[in-house]
């Protein structure tokens, strides 16, 4: 953007106006991309943005300060669509509303089916304080469980189908990290609620919620101290049967228990995980620069998925001891870690490897 600033003569003595001149920056941008993941496998994007959107501003849809954004990914094992408007002063407040159209299959989520969801949402956004922000969200979307494996086990089998959902959402995150970027001090902490089904209409009728910390120390020598928590539980309420494999939680992968394959700790029917309903875990981990934006990393990370709600007992823990590379590229991030299970909860492999990269263009 630029700026220009010159004095006119009001005839006035002693008084002038001020003109300014604004020249707007572009606020669209047009992405291409890729990435690769040990989970999603090869995964391409486009993306499409515009900072000063206007939707109700034919034809042009520009001047109203709106954030849009159109993403489309598809990849070996996944597809998504995503279309979201952000309203970031509604109502000439400080409150934000965003509404999101979503779509998406995937195919890595079992050896026995694949899923694909499909719906809107719609969310408010209030800062209470510089470091702390709430939302409140609905959302309703379609959940569909197909190519089911004729071995899959039964409690995958039983819920071949359609299921509707209609949720109300919220969180509360207090966030006083540094860098999000690259966090050497700091802490965020978020709360996240969920209520499905009974007076909202919809398939399933359960209710949750999700505690997730961290707490960032800065070391000598550039070297970084991270704790991570999160523990979590689901549950039926009024009529509701059961909790849908799509709502349950798991553990295992790049993202916590990374000793162990995705979703491999926790409850599983067949040899063939099924979720839970109540999970904790934790992770430990010091990270070390080796060269300009290379850091090196060994990491702990302990966890466990129980079958029942509110049950947080350790009996089935599991945990692994790893090391890894994270490295920036100009491309984009590249992260590789190595863990190896040290307390298995039923697992008998031996360690993984977790490897993801993206770039963007």
């Amino acid at each position: 953007s630029k700026v220009e600033t010159y004095p006119e003569d009001t005839g006035v003595p002693g008084r002038k106006d001020l003109t300014i001149l604004v020249q707007e920056k572009r606020t669209g941008s047009l992405s291409l991309g890729g990435g690769f993941s040990t989970v999603e496998q090869l995964v391409g994007t486009a993306e499409l943005t515009q900072g000063n959107f206007d939707l109700f501003n034919w034809p042009s849809f520009t001047g109203g300060g709106q954030k849009f954004r159109l993403r489309l990914s598809y990849g070996s094992v996944s597809k998504n669509f995503l279309l979201n408007i952000v309203e970031p002063y509604f109502l000439d407040r400080r409150l934000s509303l965003s509404g999101s159209l979503f779509y998406s299959e995937a195919d890595y989520l079992s050896v026995d089916y694949n899923q694909r969801n499909y719906g809107f949402s719609f969310e408010f956004r209030k800062p209470l304080t510089s470091l702390m922000y709430a939302s409140l969200g609905y959302q309703l979307q379609n959940v569909d469980i197909y190519n089911v494996s004729s071995s899959a086990p039964p409690d995958i089998q039983l819920q071949q189908g359609t299921f509707t959902e209609s949720k109300i959402y919220g969180s509360l995150v207090f966030d006083r990290r540094d860098n999000p970027l690259l966090t050497r001090a700091g802490q965020r902490i978020t709360y996240s609620p969920y209520i499905a089904g009974g007076f909202l209409g919809g398939d399933t009728q359960i209710y949750g919620w999700d505690v997730e910390g961290s707490q960032y120390f800065p070391l000598k020598w550039d070297t970084i101290l991270l704790f991570n928590g999160e523990i979590a539980s689901v549950d039926t309420w009024g009529n509701g049967a059961f909790v849908p494999i799509f709502e349950r939680l798991y553990l295992g992968g790049a993202n916590n228990l990374r000793g162990f394959p995705f979703r491999e700790v926790g409850p599983q029917q067949n040899g063939e995980p099924i979720g839970g309903q109540s999970m904790a875990r934790l992770t430990v981990e010091w990270t070390f620069p080796i060269i300009e934006k290379a850091r090196g990393a060994l990491f702990y990370d302990s966890g466990f998925v129980n079958a029942d709600p509110w049950k947080f007992d350790f009996s089935h823990l599991a945990s692994d001891i790893g090391a890894g590379i994270r490295i920036n590229l100009p491309i984009g991030p590249m992260r590789l870690d190595y863990g190896y299970p040290i307390e298995r909860a039923g697992y008998h492999g031996g360690g993984h490897f977790n490897f993801s990269v993206g770039y963007q263009f």
